[in-house]
């Protein structure tokens, strides 16, 4: 009988730590499943905006009502140095996508494509995509509906006529009764009708309200998956014609709306700086000839430009939201940027396409997952050091290709520097930039040397004189022409 008892307490004890051994799992296995939900890997929202000049008020601006941009930097940082390398759209979206510099033969124009087929280059998406990440975008990131299929674990999504890949946007996009004509033919695109327009429409009427839309849909569903994700969502506006819901234009005044202070082409500016900004000039209420565009109707302009910026703001927070109700944000990076800068009449130019500083210098701004605290830093930035900076971030590998730094250590010392020098290039100029100077060296059709340009960004960031032949500056313009011959030399055409 003492043997039986023992044997059934020796069973009874066996089965109690069975019992909490099962249960201790089953815990295990809820809390490793929350976090999977939760995203115990950081999930990437990945949010472009076109033609987005970096001027808000977290670049120190006033005149421009962007609040829900300026929330995402009050807890992020802000790159106040930041630049891309190509100013024009599908050049500098390819660019960065890919994390590799445009040569003279590769991301020349706005039709550029990554082209996996011919280059074999993986792209940033792509690549996370391949690390376990469900790679997903709403609008426009890639320039071509089309271009880079392979990033995305699903179909990208655009708005609007017709749902195929081959054009799959209207982004002129005229709301007004009196533009119906502009839909009436050359379809898909519709046809140039007025370079602004503001009907008083709500704003999932218009084309990138629509993509808000479609992005609060795609985040409900990714909130649902185990998989971490990255996101991708790409805004047309401030992309010419400046459309945007009247209540956007009613926030501005018109009677305080300014024109550019530094309105002339700079002294002593080579002519191959300038352009007569034919992208501007196609709208039917622009007149076509080389005279500025100045006065009343670079005042409208600048009104739908900013009228256009807090239209997109207005939906980015609204993403922003949407993480927020889901549980998403305080587990996702968020980068935010503009695919090139833009011009509103500085050196009497407008649109991109220069190698002006007007025209590269685009707003980046980076909210690190679990990031409380706002900084900014004028730590010298390219775009194609996104690409790494992400790789890092998520504990990804660098892929060899990729020709850019990452700027992690900014994000934890705004005051660190990760670039000497950066490059940007626009048809046959190309330009070097420092924290203090920036140089373009122009060629002819056969590769000449045929001017230069040398601006003092200490003392004269706007551009206003070019210092090439100033004898104080020799030295200054032979550094900066030797990093730049080193570029060319060394980078992979």
């Amino acid at each position: 009988m003492k043997t039986n008892t023992w044997a059934y307490v020796l069973i009874i004890s066996s089965l109690i730590i069975w019992s909490c051994q099962q249960k201790h799992k089953e815990a295990a296995s809820e809390q490793e499943t929350v976090a999977i939900k939760t995203g115990a890997k950081p999930n990437i929202l990945f949010i472009a905006v076109d033609d987005l000049r970096p001027e808000l008020n977290c670049y120190g601006q006033t005149h421009i009502i962007s609040p829900n941009i300026d929330a995402i930097a009050d807890q992020g940082i802000v790159f106040k140095n930041a630049y891309v390398t190509v100013p024009v759209c599908g050049a500098s979206r390819a660019s960065l996508l890919t994390g590799i510099h445009p040569t003279p033969s590769r991301f020349i124009d706005y039709g550029s494509r990554v082209d996996k087929e011919a280059t074999g280059i993986t792209t940033l998406p792509e690549h996370f995509k391949n690390n376990g990440y469900y790679t997903t975008s709403v609008g426009k990131i890639f320039h071509h509906p089309d271009d880079g299929l392979a990033s995305w674990s699903d179909q990208p999504i655009r708005p609007d006529y017709p749902n195929t890949l081959a054009q799959q946007e209207l982004w002129r996009d005229y709301q007004s009764e009196e533009n119906a004509y502009t839909k009436k033919d050359k379809l898909p695109l519709g046809a140039a009708g007025p370079a602004f327009e503001a009907a008083d429409v709500a704003d999932n009427v218009y084309y990138d309200g629509k993509t808000a839309d479609l992005a609060l849909k795609k985040i409900e569903k990714l909130a649902g998956q185990e998989q971490p994700f990255f996101l991708g969502v790409g805004f047309i506006r401030p992309h010419l014609p400046f459309n945007a819901p009247k209540k956007y234009w009613d926030l501005y005044d018109p009677e305080k709306i300014r024109l550019a202070t530094n309105d002339s082409m700079p002294d002593h500016a080579p002519q191959e700086s300038w352009h007569n900004y034919g992208e501007l000039r196609s709208y039917t209420n622009i007149p076509n000839d080389t005279l500025p565009i100045r006065d009343e109707k670079a005042l409208q302009l600048r009104h739908g430009y900013y009228a256009s910026v807090s239209f997109i703001d207005a939906q980015i927070g609204k993403i922003i939201d949407k993480l927020k109700a889901l549980g998403l944000y305080e587990n996702t990076h968020i980068v935010l940027w503009g695919d090139h800068g833009w011009s509103l009449g500085e050196h009497t130019l407008w649109c991109k396409q220069s190698c002006f500083t007007q025209a590269n210098h685009a707003p980046l701004i980076v909210k690190r997952a679990g990031d409380t605290k706002g900084k900014s830093t004028k730590s010298l930035v390219s775009f194609i050091d996104i690409y790494p900076t992400l790789c890092e971030l998520s504990g990804l590998p660098k892929p060899i290709h990729t020709s850019g730094e990452s700027f992690v250590s900014v994000l934890d010392d705004p005051q660190q520097e990760i670039n000497e020098y950066i490059f940007w290039r626009w048809q046959n100029g190309e330009t070097v930039k420092s924290p203090d100077f920036m140089l373009t060296r122009y060629t002819n059709e056969i590769g000449d040397k045929v001017s230069y340009m040398l601006y003092d960004h200490n003392a004269d960031f706007e551009e206003s004189e070019n210092i090439i032949e100033k004898p104080e500056y020799k030295q200054a313009a032979q550094q900066m022409i030797s990093a730049l011959d080193g570029h060319i030399k060394t980078r992979d055409d």
